[in-house]
């Protein structure tokens, strides 16, 4: 008893927050910084640490740290007292939207920045003139490797297998439709499953794939369909198709804000696809962060807003 009081005390929450951005980034350079420390004091706590806690916790390699099995034993450990505290502090804590000059990061791919990106930099400039709003590109576990790391506040997307380490809830279901250009010397004015399937498709893929949901409501049927090429972007594909003899099968909403801008046929796809989940995700240790609370709020109204 006498040992552990010892060590209780030669332990402080500014240990604990750099075994924990160590075990997230890796490398002493990159904590440094994020804290605002220099690399010699980041070093000195990871001295203090493993003599804490009697065990390297990190090994070097060229690149930056490997954990220990001891330092990953910790982390789930270390997190959960650090959430606890993060909750002590921020319990009775306010978010002022008219004074706050807080920056919120938000992962999304190109279908979510533009359902929900332009309403929300306008409410975040009538409701907190002063914030400021950075998308970044990210999707599916990339996106959830970001919110592990505190490299994002938000994700909205498509998640697969979530745990509890992360907060999730559904804001709109998503259905598709098909894009042609205006004259298509193939379509006039209806499109039926075997013309669309005599047609060459292009296909949106962020991974850089040539198969998706499309694909594998046709491979239910036994039959599949002539992918020419992806893109990894949604009005990327709008732009191909206006200029070629292609069609694509995209998001429905996408397409009826978009499809005459580009000069484009909409057309209901001749065969029952899935509709799919966009999502919110955040980590768990933001959820009683008052300044992400209100964004969430924003984020669920626009949700409601799009037919």
């Amino acid at each position: 008893m006498d040992i552990d009081q010892t060590k209780i005390r030669r332990l402080d929450f500014s240990l604990l927050l750099i075994f924990d951005e160590l075990l997230r980034h890796q490398r002493t350079t990159v904590v440094a910084d994020r804290l605002g420390l220099s690399q010699s004091a980041v070093s000195h706590a990871l001295s203090r640490l493993r003599e804490l806690f009697d065990d390297p916790l990190f090994s070097r390699r060229p690149d930056g740290l490997t954990p220990t099995r001891r330092a990953l034993e910790l982390a789930p450990r270390i997190r959960d007292l650090m959430r606890v505290t993060r909750n002590l502090i921020n319990s009775g804590g306010v978010f002022e939207p008219a004074t706050s000059a807080r920056q919120f990061r938000l992962a999304a791919n190109d279908l979510v920045a533009t359902l929900f990106g332009p309403p929300l930099v306008k409410r975040l400039a009538d409701e907190a003139p002063a914030t400021r709003l950075a998308t970044r590109f990210a999707v599916g576990k990339a996106a959830l490797d970001a919110l592990r790391k505190d490299e994002l506040d938000l994700a909205i997307g498509r998640f697969y297998g979530t745990t509890d380490e992360f907060l999730t809830e559904t804001l709109v279901w998503e259905r598709f439709s098909v894009v042609a250009r205006q004259g298509h010397p193939r379509i006039a004015d209806a499109l039926d499953l075997a013309l669309y399937l005599d047609l060459e498709h292009l296909l949106v893929s962020f991974s850089g794939g040539f198969s998706g949901a499309v694909d594998e409501a046709l491979s239910r049927e036994g039959i599949t369909r002539r992918v020419r090429a992806s893109v990894p972007m949604f009005l990327t594909a709008f732009a191909a198709v206006a200029a070629s003899d292609l069609i694509a099968t995209v998001p429905a909403r996408l397409a009826r804000q978009f499809g005459a801008a580009f000069g484009l046929q909409v057309f209901d796809p001749p065969l029952t696809i899935d509709a799919f989940p966009i999502s919110l995700a955040r980590h768990v240790s933001t959820e009683t962060d008052p300044g992400l609370t209100w964004l969430v709020e924003r984020v669920r109204a626009i949700a409601a807003t799009l037919d």
